[in-house]
């Protein structure tokens, strides 16, 4: 009975612990959020130090500490790490040459982060955390969005151009470059970011309406179709870099359940 309601007690608890945490990072600021993965409703969480800006950056997790591109300060963009807790910016790269670097997705297992250059054209590069770079290959895609499911070996990313709503959802091979539409997100955005929660499964997307309201909006998105769930609106300034970071106390809680479960069987 005491394992029953063990059990009882951890699936009511999990869901509330078990996203870890959304951060995004707003083009034309120097501003990092929070965003609440159950509303949408983005938190000023840091602003970056010494003067530096975002500008249609991309942002991702990588070994614990979060990436962003497209980083405007010292007279150039540049890719780079942010101290959550200060703001401080720590110089990686120069993001292998280009001013371009707009969507970012990073794997743990892989150790390397990645993002579509568009200033050579779409190609896929990857970076390690020590500013390696790696020219993969043509994605034909301006990946403005990008993702990693770690999980299950899968990088996504957006495609912007073409006619209103047009923004749509591709996945890209990590060992040519070669992209794969998924779908129509049925949006109209340039300023969007994804990221994937892999401890829910679920793919997020970020979006400002570039061509409506000009108001920045959470989605889920399925990743069978492409096709996006409103989650809610952001209520803060074009947030386009979108990061997931999984907290270990959920983790922690996730196991626990399942190893209840199996000794009560």
């Amino acid at each position: 009975m005491r394992n029953l309601l063990f059990v009882a007690a951890v699936a009511l608890l999990t869901p509330a612990l078990a996203f870890g945490t959304l951060y995004g990072v707003s083009s034309g600021s120097g501003n990092v959020y929070e965003i609440n993965p159950g509303t949408g409703q983005a938190t000023l969480q840091t602003t970056l130090s010494m003067g530096e800006s975002f500008s249609f950056s991309g942002a991702s997790f990588l070994d614990g500490e979060m990436f962003a591109t497209d980083v405007f300060g010292g007279g150039g963009f540049s890719v780079g790490t942010i101290d959550l807790g200060t703001g401080a910016y720590t110089y990686v790269g120069d993001q292998d040459g280009s001013i371009n670097w707009h969507g970012l997705a990073s794997s743990d297992g892989a150790g390397v982060v990645w993002s579509i250059d568009m200033d050579a054209g779409g190609i896929l590069k990857s970076m390690t955390a020590g500013g390696s770079y790696t020219s993969i290959g043509s994605t034909g895609l301006d990946g403005r969005g990008m993702a990693y499911d770690d999980a299950n070996g899968v990088l996504y990313a957006t495609n912007a151009y073409g006619s209103p709503g047009a923004t749509t959802l591709y996945t890209v091979d990590i060992t040519t470059g070669a992209a794969t539409m998924v779908g129509s997100m049925g949006l109209d955005s340039y300023l969007i970011g994804l990221a994937y929660d892999e401890v829910n499964d679920t793919l997020y997307a970020n979006a400002v309406d570039t061509g409506g309201d000009s108001l920045g909006r959470l989605y889920t998105v399925d990743v069978a179709t492409g096709a996006t769930t409103l989650v809610g609106l952001n209520n803060a300034g074009q947030i386009d870099g979108l990061a997931w970071i999984p907290e270990p106390a959920s983790l922690s809680l996730l196991a626990l359940g399942a190893l209840a479960v199996i000794r009560r069987r």
